[in-house]
């Protein structure tokens, strides 16, 4: 459906970012005339509302989904100073959707009306060689599906009801059976673990180039496995951190917006200039 493909693509860091900074209204102005229809004297904050509107009610895509997840729970339950949310994160071959770290890692598998299940117990199963709390955010549609596929009691699921809520059908339980060393590892960047081996361990390798990254890895898995876990949440915390130096601004983001700006890396004139954009009337230079 062409007005699916459209807030698919709208709703994008990408194209906010050309709509913002770029100016270029291509995508925006098509969005408007083939879902929102005439919007004459009225600002690009209202059109970007009711496109939104029409996506929780006819296409609930996987930026839905993690929107509602940052609004929600991480500033709904959380608190930007306390927490951080990294999405798309790649795990084992696999692509984790949604982590929200507040003293553990909460995993979110998101399984929209949109998606098949086919590989679900697999990717769950990766993201326990990493962290110990596992959830899956789906639809009604799939929920009997996704309840039978995940028959082990200590995956969370979770629920996007009609009314855009979340509601908890099985809360997720601590499970650390599954944790691997070279796994958590391999989330890491250099400068990342190199800062967790001199933490845990007060020193690195002493070995040749072709020979620091296997050699780093062994002096990683003499660590305890919960502390080694421990030690990498950390430094993914703090890899996300850039997003709670602009608390005030970001404070006064659209709700619609707030994942594609939490993730965007904004400074201070990135916020004005958002602002500036979304009091204009739809269609001024």
């Amino acid at each position: 459906m062409a007005e699916s493909s459209l807030v698919n693509k709208l709703f994008t860091v990408n194209s906010l970012n050309k709509l913002v900074f770029e100016h270029d209204t291509r995508t925006f102005s098509q969005a408007i005339q083939e879902i929102g229809g005439a919007m004459v004297g009225q600002t690009n904050l209202d059109a970007i509302r009711h496109l939104y509107a029409y996506m929780s009610k006819k296409h609930r895509n996987e930026y839905f989904y993690k929107n509602a997840l940052l609004n929600k729970i991480l500033l709904g339950r959380h608190s930007m100073n306390t927490t951080s949310a990294l999405r798309e994160l790649p795990v084992a071959g696999n692509i984790l959707d949604f982590l929200i770290i507040n003293g553990v890692g909460q995993v979110y598998e998101i399984k929209t009306e949109l998606d098949n299940l086919k590989r679900l117990r697999q990717q769950v199963s990766t993201y326990y060689q990493a962290f110990s709390f596992c959830n899956v955010v789906t639809d009604e549609s799939h929920l009997a599906e996704v309840q039978k596929i995940l028959d082990f009691p200590q995956v969370g699921i979770i629920l996007l009801t009609k009314r855009n809520t979340l509601h908890v059908v099985r809360n997720s339980e601590m499970y650390n059976e599954g944790l691997k060393h070279e796994t958590l590892f391999k989330l890491l960047r250099k400068p990342e673990f190199e800062r967790v081996l001199l933490r845990c361990c007060g020193q690195l390798p002493q070995t040749s180039q072709g020979r620091y990254y296997r050699a780093c890895l062994a002096q990683f898995k003499g660590l305890d496995i919960l502390e080694a876990q421990g030690a990498v949440l950390r430094e993914l915390k703090q890899r996300a951190a850039e997003n709670k130096k602009y608390a005030e601004p970001f404070a006064r983001v659209p709700v619609e917006l707030m994942e594609l700006v939490y993730f965007s890396g904004y400074r201070q004139a990135d916020f004005a200039e958002l602002e500036d954009f979304l009091v204009q009337q739809v269609g001024e230079a």
